[in-house]
């Protein structure tokens, strides 16, 4: 088995979680719930509204039947399906009337004006799903056909591997955590590494020509916001997907020699810190010190933050 292939696989299980792909969990009588949480991030989304659904019949119930919530200030959220139910499933961020997301070239609030989905192929009783402008290119791929737990697999798989290259791991928060891993050198380079990419992003929107509306218009043509510039490029991306096994190999290159043209040295990188707390840091993700200056400034110890961002600098693509 290749490297493409091991890695697909293994973020296609870790997304799976334990739950079964039938309908409730536990017996009639007492079943157990279940939960769905996460972080939404594109930039950081904040009170915006989170609609959970279930897949019923190869397609999300009714959004009015869906478990809601909405984001907190450090975008996360977190729902529970007190049926226990355990099926596909599909989370939708929709703006609301003050959501905002955060524009991490300029560490700014700014509004949030789109919607991005994740899709969950089984909900188990504690079920991570990050929402970000990858999780959206799954979502949109397999929406094309008959959403259910094989081919939401095959849409993550696919996905995955298109954005190998840069390294991207939809299984893990798109927020450095110190709070939980700060002892996990490997999973803070994981998850650096997606605060990387997810800047990229933001840069791209804003200085590529290459990411373009449905119309084939840039999404950096003057006169659009920097709001409409993040939501042209998320559906630039999500438009690469031609099904959930495919995607258009010109949008694909455009799309990736869009990402990797910019250079990540002026970001906003959450943080959160061991207290709980969620600290932006301006950092050059290309530079040791100013990596370390910034994981210091989080609250990581001197020796701690050298050896941890020896490891992250060498893994971030």
């Amino acid at each position: 088995m290749n490297k493409i292939t091991e890695m697909a696989l293994a973020t296609t299980l870790i997304l799976t979680g334990c739950g079964g792909g039938g309908g409730g969990g536990g017996s009639a009588a007492s079943p157990t719930p279940t939960t769905v949480s996460g972080t939404a991030v594109k930039g950081i989304i904040k009170q915006a509204n989170v609609l959970v659904c279930r897949i019923i019949g190869g397609a999300p119930e009714p959004d009015a039947s869906c478990a809601s919530t909405t984001t907190g200030n450090d975008g996360s959220y977190s729902v529970t399906f007190s049926d226990g139910y355990t099926g596909p499933a599909i989370v939708k961020i929709m703006a609301g009337t003050s959501s905002t997301m955060m524009d991490e070239t300029t560490g700014t609030d700014i509004p949030y004006s789109m919607t991005m989905r994740a899709v969950i192929p089984a909900v188990s009783n504690t079920t991570a799903v990050h929402v970000t402008p990858f999780s959206e290119m799954a979502a949109s791929a397999v929406s094309m056909t008959t959403i259910d737990a094989a081919n939401i697999r095959l849409s993550i798989a696919a996905v995955q591997t298109l954005m190998l290259p840069l390294g991207v791991d939809m299984s893990v928060m798109p927020i450095v955590d110190l709070k939980n891993s700060g002892s996990d050198p490997a999973m803070l380079t994981l998850q650096s590494n997606m605060v990387k990419q997810l800047g990229r992003v933001a840069m791209a929107a804003k200085n590529s020509s290459l990411l373009k509306d449905a119309n084939g218009v840039a999404c950096n043509a003057g006169g659009n916001t920097t709001s409409q510039q993040m939501a042209c490029a998320v559906a630039a991306m999500s438009g690469v997907m031609n099904s959930y096994v495919t995607s258009d190999a010109t949008k694909s290159a455009n799309m990736l020699a869009a990402l990797n043209a910019q250079n990540v040295t002026n970001i906003s990188m959450p943080i959160l810190k061991t207290d709980g707390t969620i600290v932006m840091e301006i950092a050059d993700m290309t530079s040791f010190a100013s990596m370390q200056s910034a994981m210091q400034n989080a609250g990581m110890t001197v020796g701690s933050a050298a050896n941890t961002v020896n490891t992250m600098m060498g893994g971030m693509h």
